[in-house]
């Protein structure tokens, strides 16, 4: 039998040690999470409503994977500390109206202007570089889900049935008709550079003043694309003077429409029947450019739907996709 001891490969705990080691804080903590919120609401003609709210969060101590780039000779590349040096903060003035007509027509209306900021959005993306040239400090800026301006609105409608008996009633009863329309700006992004990298993370290009950063692009999704010459890529080993997320990508309109009825079996079965018509008007929504700076043009555009950008779900039923159609069965009991 073959010696274990020449297959198994030597374990040290001494330096020197590996690039791209990582290490956790030894005085990490769980993060912390503040809320507070106020609301006015106020009824008009006894069913119309409206309500005011103020959203405000506050995380302190969250955590973030931080790189070093060779912090002494004991290691042979980057270092990976992960720690509670991340911040966040959200604002927001949500505004609902709840418009009750009849016993038959019910609407809802809500607009939210709000603001995440942070200086790490996720805590499992790669490390957030850090050097005598990169402060982390200047990271702070809007998050990667920021919306600022997002406006939904959604309709119900009972049909009446024809008639009170007969083959006509039984025909007409029970049907409904849905719809919802949701419009919102952007998702902001940034470029990154992938000719070079700090502790093993793509840095931000320069960006050239004077340059704009989005022109005219027939051939690209969007009708526009990133300007190259309003970017350049930074010395080796430092941080360009772009922003964190400082562009504003493309937004979504989308218009959705059900239609169905629901069949009494018994009075506890129920069999419900329903149409969807996802983003029925076909209306185009682009995902963000990947912003990968140096690939070419074609990463200065955006290459997919926004459906198939945002990912985790079924892209033919996700927002952002083409006009799609889903016929449905439902059986309650």
């Amino acid at each position: 039998m073959a010696n274990a001891a020449n297959v198994i490969p030597s374990i040290s705990s001494g330096p020197p040690y590996p690039d791209g080691t990582a290490g956790f804080d030894p005085n990490l903590k769980l993060p912390r999470s503040y809320q507070w919120n106020m609301a006015v609401e106020k009824s008009f003609a006894g069913q119309h409503v409206v309500t005011v709210t103020y959203v405000g969060q506050a995380g302190r101590g969250l955590l973030r994977q931080e790189g070093s780039e060779q912090p002494n000779a004991s290691f042979a590349g980057a270092f990976l500390l992960t720690a509670n040096h991340a911040v966040s903060n959200y604002d927001a003035l949500q505004c609902q109206y709840r418009l009750p007509l009849g016993g038959r027509l019910h609407g809802l209306l809500n607009y939210s202007w709000s603001h995440s900021m942070d200086d790490a959005s996720d805590d499992t993306i790669e490390a957030t570089a850090i050097s005598s040239t990169v402060l982390s400090s200047a990271e702070y800026a809007s998050s990667t889900f920021d919306v600022r301006h997002s406006l939904s609105g959604a309709l119900d409608y009972a049909i009446p049935e024809l008639g009170k008996r007969g083959f006509i009633s039984e025909l007409t009863r029970d049907w409904s008709i849905d719809a919802t329309a949701v419009a919102r700006t952007g998702f902001p992004f940034n470029l990154e550079v992938v000719t070079a990298t700090i502790a093993g993370v793509y840095p931000r290009p320069n960006q050239i003043s004077g340059q704009p950063v989005w022109i005219a692009n027939p051939s690209a999704g969007g009708g526009k694309s990133i300007n190259p010459k309003a970017f350049a890529a930074p010395s080796n080993g430092l941080q360009g003077t772009e922003s964190r997320n400082n562009i504003r990508g493309f937004g979504l309109t989308q218009f959705d429409l059900s239609f169905g009825r629901q069949f009494a079996i018994t009075d506890r079965i129920k069999l419900q029947f329903r149409t969807d018509a996802f983003n029925l008007l076909n209306h185009p929504n682009f995902s963000n450019p990947s912003g990968y700076f140096g690939e070419g043009a074609t990463a200065l555009e955006s290459a997919s739907m926004l459906n198939k950008g945002l990912g985790g779900l079924n892209p033919l039923f996700q927002e952002g996709g083409p006009r799609s159609l889903q016929l449905s069965l439902k059986l309650t009991f």
